[in-house]
């Protein structure tokens, strides 16, 4: 164990934050990675909380691992001659000189997919050779079998989940099964086992053709070994290669893409994702000893598509349309209007707690002035049958929330724009009370970073 891991260790030992003094957006990245090799970037809310904002600041890391553990990644990378390419499978990180690609246990890789964004960054002139590393029992996801399911299921629902139809949830169903191949069983050349699994889900859901599928599963397979053998993917057959390089001080840098709220078996079930969210279980599926900066990402309004019980909606549409508009509260393929709400710091400490967090970027500050003098603050809940107040923990049921009074801090006054203010001395005297209070409100005291504008070099370092 290097000293460093020593130190680590006994500070962990404590479960003391401790900000990172004379903390800057120059020395930003080498400050974080100067505490422990480690570092995980998560959303604390629901949806699209500008984690971008932070995630463009790391580009000297060694190993990127990405979760969710699918093919959303939802990355864009701008080529040098200003061409756009829009990446699911790979993060933006596999452009970098150096950084390798970890596809963990748990990812679900699109073969096809990624074979296709490999190929447009060559052409794009990125050398992809020696970056992507894929575990052994990663699973795969084959377009036909899980497409249909994942369509008929959803329509079967009177309430909708609203999937982003990208065939996540029949992977982690089918993996639960047993009944369906993961790159060690696809690439060790077993037919029988294959035919096995096949005939398994024909069985089970009506309208699948074996043959079809046997088909589908043999192209696949040839594109991944093209992949192997022109040296751009390798597999691990260990799942200790971070363990392994965290113990070498390498930067290993890990990026969980959907909020810490919508775990499987969260709250918000069956309106949630198809796996766990949080920072202790991708250390535990990573095999990594200690994540020890833990970044949580979240913006001045929580907003989201699915249906759910949410006592802190906007009332006024009209107002909540008009802040819709500037803030581009849609959803970015369907374009359907997001739910807006105000800030929950009930939910807040739950999340920062149970995750144990460092650092908060609090982005879409500059938004907050379209709230006007109507920047509130969701304190507590209080069930109105027994008056029971929820401070730290979260109503679980339908009935519950139902039931639910909220009380709210006093409005704050937020109509200045603070759009290119670069230093937080120069913040209007309403802006700084008003983070002042909801940072204490969440009981925290690491380090606070503010996003502005859209731009990801428009932040700055509050304390």
């Amino acid at each position: 164990m290097t000293e460093l891991m020593r130190q680590s260790n006994e500070w962990f030992k404590y479960n003391q934050i401790q900000a990172i003094q004379n903390l800057t957006k120059e020395n930003l990245e080498d400050e974080i990675f100067k505490r422990w090799p480690v570092v995980a970037i998560f959303w604390w809310q629901l949806w699209d909380e500008g984690k971008g904002k932070v995630t463009s600041q790391f580009k000297n890391v060694d190993y990127v691992a990405v979760w969710p553990w699918w093919w959303n990644a939802w990355h864009t990378v701008v080529c040098t001659n200003w061409k756009s390419i829009a990446l699911h499978e790979l993060p933006w990180w596999a452009i970098i000189e150096n950084a390798k690609v970890y596809m963990w246990q748990w990812r679900s890789v699109n073969i096809s997919w990624l074979y296709k964004e490999i190929r447009e960054l060559e052409e794009n002139w990125y050398n992809m050779k020696n970056k992507i590393i894929i575990a052994w029992n990663a699973q795969i996801i084959f377009d036909n079998l899980q497409k249909k399911l994942d369509r008929i299921i959803e329509w079967l629902k009177s309430k909708k989940v609203w999937t982003t139809a990208k065939w996540i949830w029949p992977t982690a169903a089918l993996k639960a099964l047993r009944t369906w191949p993961n790159f060690n069983i696809l690439l060790n050349d077993n037919p029988d086992q294959l035919n096995e699994f096949m005939k398994v889900n024909c069985n089970l859901f009506n309208g699948l053709n074996i043959d079809e599928l046997m088909k589908e599963i043999q192209e696949e397979k040839e594109l991944l070994q093209n992949l192997i053998d022109e040296g751009y993917i390798q597999i691990d057959s260990t799942n200790m290669i971070l363990n392994q390089a965290a113990h070498e001080n390498k930067r290993i840098l890990i990026e969980l893409s959907q909020s810490a709220m919508l775990a499987a078996d969260g709250w918000m079930y069956p309106y949630n994702t198809s796996n766990d969210t949080s920072v202790n279980w991708a250390m535990s599926a990573l095999n990594l000893p200690e994540v020890n900066t833990r970044i949580a990402v979240f913006k001045s309004i929580k907003s989201k598509v699915w249906w759910w019980f949410f006592p802190t909606k906007f009332e006024d549409e009209e107002f909540a349309e008009n802040y819709r508009k500037k803030s581009g509260e849609y959803w970015a393929t369907t374009k359907r209007p997001r739910d807006v709400w105000h800030i929950d710091t009930v939910e807040g400490r739950k999340v920062l707690k149970t995750n144990r967090t460092d650092i908060i970027v609090f982005t879409k500050t500059d938004l907050l002035k379209e709230l006007w003098t109507n920047a509130k603050i969701w304190e507590k809940y209080i069930d109105q049958r027994d008056w029971k107040e929820y401070i730290n923990e979260i109503p679980a049921t339908k009935e519950q929330y139902e039931n639910i009074q909220v009380e709210y801090s006093s409005a704050f006054d937020l109509s200045k724009d603070i759009i290119w203010i670069q230093n937080p001395e120069d913040l209007p005297e309403e802006y700084t009370k008003y983070i002042d209070y909801l940072f204490d409100k969440l009981e925290f005291d690491g380090n606070v970073l503010l996003g502005t504008w859209p731009c990801p070099q428009e932040f700055m370092v509050y304390k």
